[in-house]
């Protein structure tokens, strides 16, 4: 019989999230027991990161309870949150990141976010995994441990990093929040945002928080870390020209994805089996077209990758992450 591992200050932090939240969280993917799931989940509904360790969960069918937290209104900058990433972030290795790069890679991001999630605690290591990269591994090779089929198979793990590298460095934030060229085909709830004045209001969020937090140095850290780098978004992210840029960039990842496909021998990108890049595909495949930029492969555009979109939607993974999961797509 494993040992749990006890943290105490993990415990009193992550109960102090439950309760800002007033949440006793939901058990996803099992019945209740007497024992506690291993794995409990801080995420929110639309964000692309929590969408992909979700599909990770849900394709080796881990249980896990499930705290949901209101991207829009601010709860991923609760204090007793905001803490508990900072645990998670000293883990990593890395320094705060300061500058929105408008990647939501740590490693190419420039550092580790303190106000964002998705944030995962592992009672069964007592640690707090940030950074949806280190987490979907980490819950990847948990299931495997337990004879699971792995999503990062050691001979095509060089290649499927490589492939993630690529999807994590995509401009999400801007493609979200900013105005597009040309016609703005977001959906209507989106459609017009120009993404500074989004931006804007999470440097005045963390300035409130500052102030009533001026004396604890770890929330002073992580608030004014994440100020710095929402207002660079607001200076430099969303101009025209980095907003044509981050359009460009995008369509030519798609159209680099369509000679990989068209050359592809293999039943999914990198294998007969579904792979942990193929699942980052469709959860970036499903944002671009929730955002109107299907346009990239639509109308024989580029048929390899429009089909791989369909397939992708199709798997239940992404089913239960995204496409049935309350609020992961905007309308």
């Amino acid at each position: 019989m494993e040992t749990r591992i006890v943290n105490a200050p993990i415990q009193t932090l992550v109960a102090d999230t439950r309760a800002a939240l007033n949440s006793k969280g939901e058990l996803i993917g099992g019945q209740p027991t007497s024992t506690p799931p291993r794995f409990e989940l801080f995420s929110a509904a639309s964000s692309i990161c929590s969408q992909k360790v979700r599909a990770v969960l849900a394709h080796h069918g881990l249980t896990y309870r499930s705290h949901m937290m209101n991207l829009f209104g601010g709860q991923t900058y609760l204090p007793a949150h905001v803490r508990l990433r900072m645990l998670g972030c000293e883990q990593t290795g890395t320094k705060l990141v300061d500058r929105h790069t408008g990647s939501t890679s740590v490693a190419s991001g420039g550092g580790c976010d303190a106000a964002v999630v998705p944030t995962l605690v592992d009672w069964d290591t007592g640690t707090v995994v940030v950074d949806s990269k280190r987490i979907c591994r980490h819950l990847d090779e948990a299931a495997a441990v337990d004879g699971a089929c792995s999503l990062r198979p050691a001979h095509l793990a060089a290649a499927i990093d490589a492939e993630l590298e690529i999807i994590d460095n995509l401009p999400n934030y801007q493609m979200l929040s900013g105005k597009p060229p040309g016609e703005d085909r977001r959906p209507a709830g989106q459609r017009g945002k120009n993404g500074v004045d989004f931006a804007m209001g999470k440097v005045e969020r963390c300035d409130r928080y500052l102030a009533e937090h001026a004396d604890d140095p770890v929330l002073v850290r992580g608030y004014s870390a994440k100020r710095a780098k929402e207002l660079s978004a607001a200076q430099d992210l969303f101009t025209e020209e980095r907003m044509r840029q981050a359009y460009t960039t995008a369509e030519a990842a798609c159209e680099t994805l369509e000679r990989r496909l068209q050359a592809a021998r293999t039943a999914w990108l990198l294998d007969d089996q579904v792979t942990m890049a193929d699942i980052y595909w469709a959860i970036e495949l499903l944002r671009m077209g929730n955002m109107g930029a299907d346009t990239f492969w639509k109308e024989g555009k580029r048929p390899a990758v429009a089909a791989y979109a369909a397939r992708l939607r199709e798997l239940p993974a992404v089913q239960a992450a995204v496409v049935n999961w309350p609020g992961a797509l905007f309308s």
